[in-house]
């Protein structure tokens, strides 16, 4: 349990043992390849079909479409393949995390004076479909890749991964470029428009039966006259509406620093305070060291976090040298076999010392009342019953 299955000898997958992320679920091979195909048909239409004898529309497309369209195949690619803040196999809870809630219990219990033992020994929350692994304060197993995600969102086919804490920022980057890209297909398409004129069977008869220079000809054969360039109109169209949408939905995300579930349970007030955001001095999407918008918010590079912020943001420590097995705790109650086989010594022991404490009882019992035996005995003796019928001849 606890991961998918790993390809490459064991090096990439999402299994405790893998060394290199990657998902192998179908349905998001599916999407990621459906995601990679649209960009790249769009840019094969688009400098097949939209670029010739216009200057304003070549200029569009390489200084606008073309950054665009790079960022967003980066952004694409980063988000499939970053690890999205699995938790790994023997990570332990923050120390200063844990001194924190013994003294919030013990200040209760000196204050109230009745906290009960449940609160003043809180179990560690653990994941059973990861072998029991230690699961931090804001983590969500995903089943799709089989592991808990810090802060998990959702699971996107179209990237092919889940989204989590550490490559949420490659999602909102990937939403906003295919947007932005696809905005830019519209106003190319537009601008092949004015060149040519509108996509009309009667204009382009007429056009037919004008005495026109070849090279007009073979400039404005554009998109109104091949299926690709209907295609992709549909395609800007339906795939601008469906990524603003997603891109609004994310802006919440983006001010609250939360993921798609803990906004739910907080807006029904089932979040308390595990799952808000670890500090206000910093975007925990995009990282760095201010909260304000920089450029490292628009490039598809790996977070960095302000020094020693890592490990509050993901909510657990874990390094190279622990034991890769659940984390145990002091006190913590065994599970699996052991916990089995511990419940029927503990029977046993129970039972063994029922009988024994029985024995013992009437032992004493015989020796401090003497009388209680006789009396046991003839309560036990059966006597034969008188026939009352029977008489003397």
């Amino acid at each position: 349990m606890g991961g998918r299955k790993d390809i490459c000898g064991g090096r990439r997958g999402t299994t405790f043992e893998a060394t290199k992320w990657l998902s192998l679920d179908l349905c998001g091979f599916v999407g990621i390849t459906l995601s990679f195909s649209v960009h790249l048909f769009a840019f094969a239409v688009i400098t097949c079909y939209l670029l010739a004898g216009s200057l304003i529309s070549t200029a569009v497309f390489i200084l606008l479409y073309m950054p665009v369209f790079l960022l967003a195949l980066v952004s694409l690619f980063m988000a499939w393949t970053t690890d999205p803040g699995s938790v790994p196999m023997g990570a332990r809870p923050l120390v200063t995390i844990r001194r924190a809630a013994s003294s919030t219990v013990d200040e209760s219990n000196s204050n109230g004076g009745g906290g009960s033992n449940n609160q003043r020994k809180r179990a560690l929350r653990r994941c059973p479909k990861c072998n029991d692994n230690f699961k931090p304060a804001r983590a969500h197993h995903d089943s799709v890749t089989g592991r808990c995600i810090i802060k998990f969102d959702h699971a996107c086919p179209w990237v092919g991964n889940a989204i989590g804490a550490m490559n949420h920022k490659f999602f909102v980057q990937f939403v906003g470029y295919t947007m932005t890209s696809c905005f830019f297909s519209l106003c190319l398409i537009g601008l092949r428009t004015l060149y040519c004129g509108p996509p009309s069977p009667l204009l382009n008869e007429f056009r037919k039966g004008e005495k026109e220079t070849p090279e007009h000809v073979e400039e404005c054969t554009g998109w109104n006259e091949s299926f690709a360039g209907l295609i992709l109109l549909i395609i800007s169209v339906v795939f601008f509406l469906f990524t603003s949408c997603m891109f609004v939905e994310q802006i919440e995300a983006i001010k609250t620093n939360a993921s798609k579930i803990a906004r739910m349970k907080m807006s029904v007030g089932l979040g308390g305070t595990e799952l808000q955001r670890v500090t206000e001095e910093f975007n925990e999407m995009f990282g760095g060291d201010s909260n304000q918008c920089a450029l490292h918010w628009f490039i598809p590079m790996p977070i960095e976090f302000p020094r020693g912020m890592k490990k509050a943001v993901l909510g657990y420590d874990w390094d190279e040298t622990f034991d890769a097995v659940p984390y145990q705790e002091n006190g913590d109650v065994e599970t699996g076999p052991s916990r089995s086989a511990a419940r029927t010594n503990l029977e046993l022991t129970t039972v063994s010392s029922a009988s024994s404490s029985s024995s013992n009882m009437n032992q004493n019992e015989v020796e401090e009342n003497p009388k209680l035996v006789k009396r046991n005995n003839s309560r036990d003796h059966v006597q034969t019953p008188i026939n009352p019928v029977g008489t003397l001849t």
